[in-house]
């Protein structure tokens, strides 16, 4: 006797939609901090702005990762799922801690390349979600990657650049601490983002 199944199962395509909300939050929190940059003054209630939006991302990570738990098919494989959710994640989280810093040490002033960065930042942020929103028209995908590459490949020479500039004219060890861990952590911003890309085209290379 012939068994009848089903002919198609149908998949949690709202995967890519909770994606494409978590890249959203992510350019939500970049141009909070690209405000921070510019108006120290106001830095408090702008890190606790950009504290809310992380919060939002949480929820939506552990709705990724409940849906993934329940989910019998999925519509790409389910470690990218979790390496997807876990990266845009972590580039909010990244960009937060970067505000509370700049908050909580009441710095004189910003450093010029700092603002550079957060606008890379916001830069690799907004590409981030363009490349997330084509994740369902892959052939549209690998412009955006490549550009993503680009600005973290920037922002990490402008953080060398920035680096070498405080030690080697800040006289202040207090003040070259601060700076040096604010810089490494908005470098860290910018790698997530590239995380996000090398994931994306991962699923390119697993579903073409």
């Amino acid at each position: 006797m012939r068994l009848k199944f089903p002919k198609l199962i149908p998949r949690e395509e709202r995967f890519f939609d909770m994606f494409t909300e978590l890249a959203g939050l992510a350019v939500e929190a970049a141009t909070e901090l690209t405000k921070l940059v510019n108006d120290i003054e106001n830095a408090s209630r702008l890190a606790r702005t950009i504290k809310d939006i992380e919060h939002r991302a949480d929820d939506i990570t552990h709705g990724i990762i409940d849906n993934l738990n329940r989910s019998f098919v999925t519509p790409i494989e389910r470690g990218d799922i979790h390496a997807m959710a876990c990266a845009l994640d972590e580039v909010i989280d990244y960009i937060e801690v970067a505000g509370h810093k700049i908050s909580l040490y009441e710095l004189d002033g910003v450093r010029q390349e700092v603002v550079v960065i957060a606008e890379l930042i916001l830069a690799s942020t907004k590409t981030v979600e363009k490349a997330v929103r084509s994740l369902r028209r892959f052939p549209d995908v690998k412009p955006h990657l490549l550009e993503i590459n680009r600005l973290e490949e920037e922002a990490d020479h402008i953080c060398r650049n920035a680096l070498a500039n405080l030690l080697n004219n800040e006289t202040d060890a207090v003040t070259i601490i601060k700076w040096k861990e604010i810089i490494e952590i908005l470098e860290g911003a910018t790698d997530r983002c590239e995380d996000v890309a090398n994931i994306v085209d991962g699923v390119i290379v697993k579903n073409a």
